[in-house]
C-alpha cells in the first residue's frame, strides 16, 4: 500500500493578522489539503476580509503553496501561508515541496477593457462610496474604481469616531471637570489672533459661551457645543508654522462649511443605512471637543458595509483590484481615466460628466512623506504607518500631471498612540484621550495628554520614541474598536501587557515600581480636583485604581497627510491659474485647504463623508 502525502488528520495552527496571531484549523486527507479554517474573531472587520477568503481558496483550488499575497495585505497573507506550511509539517509531508508547486492562476474571465459612466470615481474609501453615492442619488450612472481587493480604504482603520456639533443632542450629557476651563481659555483669546474672516463666527461663539457659563452658575451642569465652537477648534487645531515660519490655516470657505453642515450630513449617512450609537458622546486623539459619535457596528467596517450596500443597491458598479494611471483630457476637460487591472489588462473608463479624485493621502509613501516634509524635520524611516498600504499618493501624481495646484503640502500628521512595531491605533487599551495616562521610561508623566497629536508626537519624540499607556480595568472598558478577543492576543504578542497590581506592571515594563506608584497616585488626586497642577491637564474621567491594571506601549506613526489638491467649496479641483479643472472633483485625504496644518481627531470621518457627497452631486450635475 502506498504511503500518502500526510498523516490525515486536522491540525491546529496559528496564522499571523493585522491586530495579531490567528488561531486556524488546517483538515487535510492522506493526499490533499482538504480546507482552511480560521478564526477572526480577534481581528478588526473589514481589514484583511479578503485574505480569509482569497489565500485558503486558492490553496485548496490550487493544491500548493506557491500564491501571490493579497495587496495590502502582506503580513497575514504570509501568516496564512506559514500556518499552512507548519499543519503540513506536523502531519508528516513536506512543506517546500508545495512551495515549489506551480503558481496558483485564478480562472479569469474576459476582462473589458473599455467602460462608459457618467462619473468615475477613484477609491472605495467613505469619500469615494460618499461620492458615488451622491452622484448616483442624482442619477447618474456610476463606476467606482478600488485598486485593492477589498473596499474601504483607509476608513476601515479608523476607530469609527466622527465629529459633529449637535447641541441638542450633546446637551444630555454632563460636562466632564476641566472642560469649562477649555471654554474660558478660547473666550478669553484676543480676537487679534484670530484671522479676520473666522471673526464673525468668534463673536458669535462669545455670546454663546456667556451664556452657558451663567447657566453652569446656576446651578446647570451639560456638555456644550455649537457649529461656530466646531469651526474655531478645527480653526485654532490647523494653525501651524512651517520650518520656514510660514502659518497656514484652514480655509474659511472649506472649514465653515464642513462645521455647518456635519450634522446635515450624519443625518444623510442615517439614510443610507448607517447605524450609531447615540447613548454615547466621546472624542478621539486630539480632538479638542467631545462631540463624535460611532457607528453600529463601531470601527470604519460600520459605514463601509452599508454604504457599499446602498451603492449597489442603486445599480452601481465596483470594479476591485483595478488601479487608475492617468486621467484622460479632452479640449480642457477630465472625460475618464486610463487604468489598469491587477492581472495587466488595461482598462478605459470614459466619464461623460467628471471623475471624482478620492484616492487618499500618502502616508504609506515615506519617500513621499519626507519630500514634502517642512514640519517635522527628521522624521526616522522606521517610523509605522497606521494608514492602508494603498495610501501612496496616487491622486496627487495624477492631478499634478493636469496642472492642479497643491496646498499645505509640507505638513503630515502622526497619531500618537500606534503600535511601535505595526502602526496599529487598535491594539492594547486604545481608550479615549481624557483617559490617557502617558508615562515614558521612566514611570513619569511628561505631557498635557489632553493636546493636539502633534504636541503629543513632539513629546513622545523627546522621550526618545516609546512610551507606556497605563490604564485599568474602567478605563479597559472604554476602549475604542477592539474585541476581549484582540486584547487577549495583544496581550500574549506583548502589543499590552496586564497584571493584578501597579508593582507587578511596573516590573514587566522594566519601570522602578515606586516612581509608577506616586505618578499614578498624583494623578488620581488631580482626577478627584479636577485640576491638573503638573501639566495642566484639560479634561479628565477615571481614575487608575481598579485591577486589574495594563500598560500599552505607543510611538508616533504617520497617520495623515494634511496637503493636497486643492478644492474649492464645490469640490473643484483647482488649478496653478485659480481656476477650477473642468470634470475633476476631489474629496477625502486626497484633498487640501480645510485641516491646514494639523487635523482634529475625528474631523477625518465628518470631512470625507461631507465632501465626498457634494464631490459626487457636482460631478452628476456638470453635464
Amino acid at each position: 500500500m502506498t504511503k500518502g502525502l500526510f498523516e490525515p488528520g486536522s491540525y491546529s495552527v496559528r496564522a499571523a493578522g493585522h491586530n495579531g496571531s490567528l488561531p486556524m484549523e488546517v483538515t487535510l486527507t492522506d493526499d490533499r489539503i482538504k480546507s482552511i479554517e480560521i478564526d477572526t474573531s480577534g481581528e478588526s472587520k473589514g481589514i484583511t476580509s479578503p485574505v480569509f477568503e482569497r489565500i485558503p481558496k486558492a490553496i485548496i483550488e490550487g493544491q500548493t503553496l506557491n500564491v501571490d499575497t493579497v495587496s495590502g495585505a502582506t503580513v497575514t497573507s504570509k501568516g496564512i501561508l506559514a500556518g499552512v506550511a507548519d499543519a503540513i509539517e506536523a502531519a508528516g509531508g513536506d512543506p517546500e515541496e508545495f512551495r515549489n508547486r506551480p503558481k496558483y492562476q485564478a480562472d479569469q474571465a474576459d476582462s473589458p477593457d473599455e467602460k462608459s459612466a457618467d462619473v468615475v470615481v477613484l477609491g472605495s474609501g467613505g469619500a469615494g462610496l460618499s461620492a458615488a453615492i451622491g452622484a448616483i442619488d442624482k442619477g447618474a450612472k456610476v463606476i467606482l474604481l478600488e485598486k485593492f481587493p477589498s473596499l474601504g480604504g483607509n476608513t476601515t482603520r479608523t476607530g469609527g469616531q466622527i465629529n459633529s456639533a449637535d447641541p441638542e443632542w450633546q446637551k444630555g450629557f454632563d460636562a466632564f471637570p476641566g472642560e469649562v476651563n477649555n471654554l474660558k481659555g478660547i473666550y478669553q483669546m484676543d480676537e487679534a489672533n484670530i484671522p479676520e474672516a473666522y471673526r464673525p463666527q468668534f463673536r458669535e461663539l462669545k455670546d454663546e459661551l456667556e451664556k452657558y457659563f451663567a447657566d453652569m452658575e446656576k446651578g446647570e451642569n451639560y456638555l456644550f457645543d455649537s457649529e461656530n465652537l466646531f469651526c474655531i477648534q478645527t480653526l485654532l487645531g490647523g494653525t501651524r508654522k512651517d520650518l520656514d515660519g510660514h502659518v497656514t490655516y484652514g480655509n474659511y470657505d472649506l472649514v465653515s462649511n464642513l462645521t455647518h453642515k456635519g450634522r446635515q450630513t450624519i443625518e444623510w449617512m442615517k439614510t443610507k443605512g448607517v447605524e450609531f450609537d447615540e447613548e454615547h458622546v466621546t472624542e478621539p486623539v486630539g480632538a479638542s471637543w467631545r462631540r463624535a459619535r460611532e457607528p453600529i457596528p463601531t470601527g470604519g467596517y460600520g459605514f463601509i458595509d452599508p454604504l457599499q450596500k446602498y451603492f449597489t443597491q442603486q445599480g452601481g458598479e465596483i470594479i476591485t483590484d483595478c488601479q487608475a494611471k492617468e486621467l484622460l483630457v479632452e479640449d480642457g476637460k477630465i472625460v475618464g481615466v486610463k487604468a489598469q487591472y491587477s492581472n495587466g489588462n488595461d482598462l478605459t473608463v470614459h466619464a461623460k460628466s467628471g471623475v471624482v479624485m478620492a484616492t487618499g493621502g500618502y502616508s504609506a509613501n515615506y519617500e513621499m512623506v519626507k519630500k514634502y516634509d517642512n514640519y517635522w524635520g527628521n522624521l526616522p524611516e522606521t517610523i509605522p504607518t497606521t494608514n492602508s498600504p494603498a495610501l501612496t499618493g496616487d491622486g496627487i501624481a495624477m492631478g499634478l500631471s493636469v496642472n492642479a495646484a497643491l496646498v499645505d503640502m509640507g505638513f503630515a500628521q502622526l497619531m500618537p498612540s500606534a503600535d511601535p512595531i505595526t502602526g496599529n491605533i487598535f491594539s492594547g487599551i486604545d481608550c479615549p484621550p481624557s483617559d490617557f495616562v502617558f508615562v515614558n521610561l521612566e514611570g513619569k508623566r511628561f505631557v498635557n495628554e489632553y493636546g493636539t497629536r502633534d504636541q503629543l508626537c513632539q513629546a513622545i519624540f523627546d522621550q526618545g520614541g516609546l512610551i507606556y499607556n497605563i490604564s485599568d480595568k474602567n478605563i479597559a472598558a472604554t476602549r475604542f474598536n477592539s474585541t476581549d478577543e484582540q486584547l487577549e492576543n495583544d496581550i500574549k504578542n506583548d502589543a499590552c501587557f496586564r497584571a493584578d497590581t501597579l508593582e507587578e506592571l511596573a516590573e514587566q515594563i522594566n519601570i522602578d515600581p515606586e516612581v509608577l506608584v506616586d505618578t499614578i497616585e498624583k494623578y488620581n488626586q488631580y482626577v478627584e480636583d479636577g485640576h491638573d497642577p503638573e501639566f495642566n491637564k484639560g479634561s479628565f474621567n477615571y481614575k487608575v485604581e481598579v485591577p486589574p491594571f495594563y500598560a500599552t506601549p505607543r510611538s508616533p506613526a504617520t497617520h495623515h497627510t494634511m496637503g493636497g489638491l486643492k478644492i474649492n467649496v464645490n469640490a473643484q479641483v483647482i488649478n496653478e491659474a485659480g481656476e477650477a479643472i473642468d470634470g475633476l472633483f476631489a474629496a477625502g485625504e486626497v484633498a487640501g485647504g480645510i485641516h491646514a496644518g494639523n487635523r482634529l481627531g475625528g474631523n477625518a470621518l465628518i470631512d470625507i463623508f461631507t465632501y465626498g457627497r457634494i464631490a459626487g452631486e457636482n460631478a452628476a450635475s456638470n453635464r
